[in-house]
């Protein structure tokens, strides 16, 4: 009787601490070749990252196809260093996430701005209609009258929901990786003088991806080749396009990772690359990740 007593008090602690000291865990798939994860306490990292390559053959372009694989792989790694009680916020592979700035012709985001996307049956030009997303919509404070649009597929987000179903933990927010990028560089966005092109380049394990800002709002995105010597000309195309097309003001250009291109593109483009301060987070996305989960 008394180990039964010990037992639910131990049970009723447990719960009371989840409750006054929660613990989130931020998991970074942007590259599904690759898991990053790191927790949090109290609005704090409280560990060192985790890394682990995500097994062969259970993605196909960022979407599950084995889907009790890749649940098992996860829930192991929550295990050897979680709780079980650990909110997860995890940021999606970046091939499910789409965005794109949107104007409202009264000036203003309404208050139901995603029900009236559907209404008007805006066209954003995705692979997959209003009817099949799942939107989120935020103004953009240096544009008023504009606003960011992020999505993904129902498909794509109710198969990896089925993934954190197996995974086990309580799944909390699954969001797009670009929105994390956004995240993680408001302050970089927010100091940039008027017409300044803000790049960043994000390498993964095959690519690098480029992501040009203006104004605070992102106006080009593009897949660049990883290797030195086909990264540079690509990279020169790709700003030279940006240049013609959103204005000839300077353009400041970040790295989220360490980018072994950067020396050449120093040499060869006289562009400084800049490496982005992402504090304790273990990469630009988690430090993304960790301040929607703060603000949320």
């Amino acid at each position: 009787m008394l180990a039964g007593l010990q037992e639910g008090l131990q049970g009723q602690w447990r719960s009371l601490r989840a409750d006054l000291f929660p613990r989130v865990v931020l998991l970074d798939l942007s590259d599904p070749q690759v898991l990053i994860g790191q927790a949090l306490k109290a609005g704090k990292t409280v560990e060192p990252i985790w890394t682990a390559p995500v097994p062969a053959r259970t993605c196909r372009e960022g979407l599950p196809v084995a889907i009790d694989a890749l649940g098992d792989f996860i829930g192991d790694l929550l295990l050897e260093h979680s709780t079980p009680d650990a909110g997860l916020v995890v940021a999606l592979p970046r091939e499910l996430g789409f965005w794109r700035p949107l104007s409202w012709p009264e000036g203003a985001q309404p208050a139901m701005a995603v029900e009236e996307l559907r209404e008007r049956q805006v066209n954003l030009d995705w692979p997959f209609s209003l009817e099949a997303a799942v939107l989120d919509v935020q103004p953009l404070e240096q544009q008023p009258g504009q606003s960011l649009v992020v999505g993904t597929s129902q498909e794509a987000l109710e198969t990896w929901i089925e993934v954190f179903a197996v995974a086990g933990g309580s799944l909390r927010h699954l969001i797009p990786a670009q929105a994390c990028l956004h995240v993680a560089l408001e302050a970089e966005l927010a100091e940039a003088p008027a017409g300044q092109l803000i790049g960043l380049l994000q390498p993964a394990s095959r690519d690098c991806q480029l992501l040009v800002w203006r104004d605070g709002v992102p106006e080009f995105e593009h897949i660049l080749p990883l290797s030195p010597d086909q990264l540079v000309p690509a990279l020169a195309r790709c700003l030279g396009f940006c240049r013609s097309r959103l204005g000839s003001g300077p353009i400041r250009l970040l790295q989220g990772e360490s980018l072994e291109a950067s020396a050449a593109i120093e040499e060869q483009l006289d562009l400084a690359v800049e490496m982005v301060d992402r504090g304790e987070y273990g990469s630009l996305h988690l430090a993304g990740l960790g301040r929607l989960a703060l603000a949320r």
